[in-house]
């Protein structure tokens, strides 16, 4: 997917000691700037500043941060030629940071710093550096007011920038560019800056003594180049000159700044390669890193976010679970209370299966010991247990079998034979029976009730069994059992 779209065009500065000039695409705006004793920017300042900026560069939350590339002062500015072994590409920086340190004042930890190899047809065994150094706490505090715009600052020296707009690209020559209150000097020598100086400006501009004395006798430019002056300024440095050096006013349009222009033309040939960026070249420390970094707050920002969101999604499902848990809790309080009405009605159940008769029970074990072509003339059972019959058997073997068939059912308490005679034709035997089933607590163990091989048979009446869903051996009275 292409987010071309959403990439914003560069933003270019220019900040000075007194002001910032800013310019996006056409449009452009200037802030004036307000320093305290210390040369550091108010509190009152940076805001304002920030304010602005921020108005200025419009840039949406969703756009990624705009590149700006920010011209500063030659004020604190030290620019070094270095001469340097030839050594690999691991070491050169090593080498670099060393001749820094016995160069500068300062260590190089404590600078914002930029170098540029120069191609001046030098000796195979040494190659010459272009380095321009200023304390590192410069450099941080524009970064930290360009940072909260959504800016992403590349900074460079405005003295260089403005030398873009020179006819000779490698020319010897001088660029002097005339400010408010200080003059702002730089040397070049065959498109090398060789030396940068801040001249308090004057009613009349002691140009050949600031030359000279910055460039030093040996230096052979016969031409200076002046921004931000006009064509009055021009005449009265070429009166004082005496006609040995020529001054010419680069073209820059009034109220212009020649370093945002030089910038733009740098970027715009060649995407800014041959600016010399500064940098803070500090040495990270093992394990360590800078909180404050402007490139890390929107990092630690977004963490921030992530980590509350974690910490705070338990509480935040609970308020949006809360309503149907609420819900849920409710149906689960109205089936609690039914639990009780169902408890009841068990417990009835129960109480009635227990109270309950076994008249069936009794009647199966009747069914199951009765003997083939038995025939039950009458048979009465009430809720205490008792059970008397009346009924006809083949011959008395059967009834005393009958009888050894209930006691071993484990059913009947006491089963006894109270009367036994012949059938007038001698072809059976009349008996009546009485007997008393066990208590519930005695049956609970029994296994009473036919099998699942008895309830198939009875289903498909394979056993020749008349009259569905009667058990074998209970027939109704009056009808003989099947041999």
């Amino acid at each position: 997917m292409d987010f071309s779209f959403m990439k914003s065009s560069p933003v270019f500065l220019e900040i000075g000691r007194d002001f910032l000039k800013a310019e996006k695409d056409r449009g452009n705006v200037q802030i004036l700037l307000e320093r305290g004793a210390d040369g550091r920017l108010t509190a009152a300042g940076r805001e304002r500043v920030t304010s602005g900026l921020r108005a200025f560069v419009n840039k949406k939350s969703f756009q990624p941060r705009t590149r700006a590339y920010c011209a500063i002062g030659a004020n604190g500015v030290s620019l070094r030629r270095l001469s340097l072994p030839v050594s690999s590409k691991e070491k050169f920086d090593q080498v670099l940071r060393l001749q820094i340190e016995a160069e500068l004042p300062l260590a190089p930890d404590e600078l914002a710093w930029g170098h540029r190899l120069l191609d001046t047809g030098g000796t195979a065994a040494s190659q010459e550096v272009l380095v321009a150094a200023v304390k590192k706490e410069v450099i941080e505090e524009y970064r930290d007011i360009l940072a909260p715009c959504g800016l992403e600052p590349v900074f460079t020296l405005a003295a260089l920038a403005r030398n873009f707009l020179s006819p000779p690209a490698n020319g010897t020559h001088a660029l002097l560019d005339v400010g408010n209150n200080r003059l702002e000097l730089v040397i070049f020598e065959k498109g090398i800056p060789t030396a940068i100086r801040l001249l308090p400006a004057a009613a009349e501009l002691p140009i050949w003594d600031a030359v000279s004395k910055a460039a030093g006798a040996n230096w052979n430019g016969n031409k200076i180049y002046l921004t931000g002056a006009n064509g009055e300024m021009v005449s009265q440095v070429a009166r004082r000159l005496n006609g040995s050096i020529e001054c010419a006013l680069l073209a820059v349009e009034p109220g212009a700044s020649a370093a945002i222009l030089g910038l733009k033309k740098s970027v715009e040939q060649n995407d800014g390669a041959q600016l010399l960026i500064l940098q803070n070249r500090a040495k990270p420390s093992a394990g360590r890193f800078d909180a404050s970094s402007p490139e890390l707050k929107p990092w630690l920002l977004r963490a921030a976010v992530l980590i509350f969101l974690l910490v705070s999604l338990p509480y935040i499902e609970a308020l949006v679970m809360k309503p149907f848990l609420a819900r849920k809790l409710a149906a689960l309080k109205a089936d609690k209370g039914r639990l009780a009405t169902i408890d009841n009605e068990l417990d009835f159940l129960r109480s009635l299966k227990q109270s309950q008769p076994p008249y069936l029970d009794a009647l199966f074990v009747l069914a199951k010991s009765a003997p083939p072509g038995t025939r039950f003339d009458s048979l009465t059972m009430d809720r205490h247990g008792d059970l008397s019959l009346h009924g006809v058997m083949q011959n008395g073997a059967q009834v005393t079998d009958f009888r050894s068939k209930l006691i071993a059912s484990g059913f009947f308490s006491t089963v006894s034979v109270d009367e036994q005679t012949p059938t007038p034709d001698r072809q059976g035997v009349n008996l009546r029976m009485t007997a008393q089933w066990k208590p519930v607590e005695a049956r609970a163990g029994l296994a009473i009730g036919p099998t699942a091989e008895e309830i198939q048979k009875a289903k498909t009446n394979q056993d020749g069994a008349t009259g569905g869903g009667v058990p074998p051996g209970m027939m109704p009275p009056g009808i003989i059992m099947p041999q």
